[in-house]
């Protein structure tokens, strides 16, 4: 047998992926990532928001708390940023608000506007703002959220 019978011999019996064939698979990988991607992120986005919403929840229940053992709501006359570690609040923040712990202060800042017969807490996030008042009025704004009411 000679040496180009050999080698015709070993190109046919060796198996592998084109050059073509693997770029075609890197096409369709890439169009299904682009596709997937900003879906993923818009799901992210939606379950730190609904968290959010959970940590105002929680943030409201300790100020109506408040309210019933002194039939007044603590007054934070202007916006006033509540620390997310108890350990960094400081005056009367530690008494009002030494329970709760949000979830997701990593994405989101919370704040409080109050007097002593009514409230408003608000969560911030870049593209999100989500807020809920003593009268349980709750607002969405912002497209960084997913959902428009809660």
């Amino acid at each position: 047998m000679s040496i180009l019978n050999k080698r015709n011999t070993l190109t046919r019996d060796q198996s592998g992926f084109t050059l073509l064939e693997l770029m075609v698979s890197v096409a369709i990988i890439a169009i299904l990532a682009g596709l997937a991607v900003p879906s993923y992120s818009t799901y992210v986005g939606q379950s730190r928001a609904k968290g959010a919403s959970s940590d105002l929840v929680g943030l409201s229940l300790v100020l109506e708390n408040d309210f019933q053992k002194n039939l007044l709501y603590p007054a934070y006359t202007t916006s006033t940023t509540i620390p997310a570690l108890a350990a960094n609040r400081t005056g009367t923040q530690v008494n009002d608000f030494g329970s709760w712990s949000p979830a997701q202060s990593a994405y989101f800042t919370y704040s409080i506007v109050s007097t002593t017969t009514s409230y408003t807490v608000t969560a911030t996030a870049t593209n999100c703002t989500l807020s809920i008042s003593n009268l349980n009025v709750r607002t969405v704004t912002g497209s960084g959220c997913g959902f428009t009411s809660w």
